[in-house]
């Protein structure tokens, strides 16, 4: 899973800034809009960094699997344009992504909302290499972390 800490968040924003500008080109979206990711997380930053941290966090796994589903050059564009700034190549965010599929499943529970939603983004991915077992056993987690975490809430 990603970890966002004081000492890494500017270079994951700009890693999301990439990102969102392939994304926002893909669909037609201006991508320096006042509601792209970076500008959000601006505003953010001036109300709390903790909120920030986190809102990125989020932002760049939606980032990630939605960039999963564009056409291999625009993955290889997106590599070049991380790989040139020093960043994780795109297939190495990929990777990160999907070993938190694979330490949920042998596990066997998924353990944070975080870990919730990344799954279930990358059951919602079409480019997703996830098994008919695995999905199976992904949407069981996610039911019983949906049932769990409402219990939570309840008190």
């Amino acid at each position: 899973m990603l970890k966002i800490t004081d000492e890494n968040y500017e270079d994951y924003k700009k890693v999301s800034g990439i990102l969102w500008q392939f994304i926002a080109i893909a669909n037609n979206i201006d991508p320096d809009s006042e509601h792209s990711p970076i500008a959000v997380l601006a505003d953010w930053e001036k109300k709390s960094m903790s909120l920030a941290k986190k809102g990125l966090k989020s932002g760049l796994i939606d980032e990630i699997t939605m960039a999963m589903d564009m056409p291999l050059d625009v993955k290889k564009q997106i590599d070049e344009q991380l790989s040139a700034q020093g960043f994780l190549t795109f297939n190495q965010l990929v990777l990160t992504v999907k070993d938190t599929l694979q330490k949920a499943l042998k596990r066997g529970k998924i353990r944070n909302l975080d870990e919730y939603y990344l799954l279930k983004e990358l059951l919602d991915s079409s480019e997703s290499d996830v098994s008919e077992l695995e999905k199976r056993k992904v949407e069981e987690m996610l039911g019983e972390f949906e049932i769990d975490y409402g219990k939570k809430r309840k008190g």
